[in-house]
């Protein structure tokens, strides 16, 4: 519990100004002063960021985990369902498509694709000119399920961010994030 103008109040409840969030530890600032105490010949000010990040990705990562469990699903089955809705009408691409985009190996790919064949998901289509290239499409009750979660997942996900920031502070975090991961992930230039 936190005090805020004098009033108790547990984070996140309050918008703290500039100057009180400066005076608020968390337990990444604990690490960082514990190394700087033993190691003072190491400067470990990186560690502010990335194990902010690193560590905010794992609650992310928990809350995330147990939405998807509410559904009966999984951050795998969402990654491949995602990929079809998005791709638009017919909601089609291929299973060397999806392999790509989801950077994992092509048996991780099938292996999913049974599972989500097996619930009737997805059907998959082989090409008759290359037997060799099989299409996914997303059933009716694929999309059904994936547009109820990602209504679901983006409210709560709001929700959290609204909780800790206000939107000019989500935008300028989304800028900064964003050529963070640019540096991490050039794009592509073809």
């Amino acid at each position: 519990m936190n005090e805020v103008g004098g009033v108790p109040v547990q984070r996140g409840e309050a918008e703290l100004s500039g100057e009180d969030e400066a005076s608020v530890e968390d337990a990444v600032d604990r690490v960082e002063r514990d190394w700087q105490r033993e190691r003072p010949d190491t400067d470990v000010t990186s560690m502010g960021v990335v194990s902010r990040i690193w560590r905010i990705g794992r609650h992310l990562e928990q809350q995330r985990k147990a939405q998807l469990a509410a559904f009966g699903s999984d951050r795998g089955t969402v990654d491949v369902l995602g990929m079809l809705r998005r791709s638009g009408p017919p909601f089609r691409r291929s299973a060397g498509e999806l392999t790509r985009s989801a950077l994992i190996t092509s048996g991780g790919v099938s292996q999913r694709l049974d599972k989500l064949e097996r619930a009737g998901l997805v059907t998959r289509h082989v090409d008759l000119v290359d037997r060799r290239r099989v299409d996914v499409e997303l059933t009716p009750a694929g999309i059904e399920l994936v547009d109820s979660l990602l209504d679901d997942l983006m409210v709560h996900d709001a929700k959290v961010l609204s909780d800790a920031l206000t939107a000019p502070e989500q935008e300028r975090l989304a800028q900064l994030l964003r050529k963070f991961l640019l540096a991490l992930e050039p794009l592509d230039d073809d």
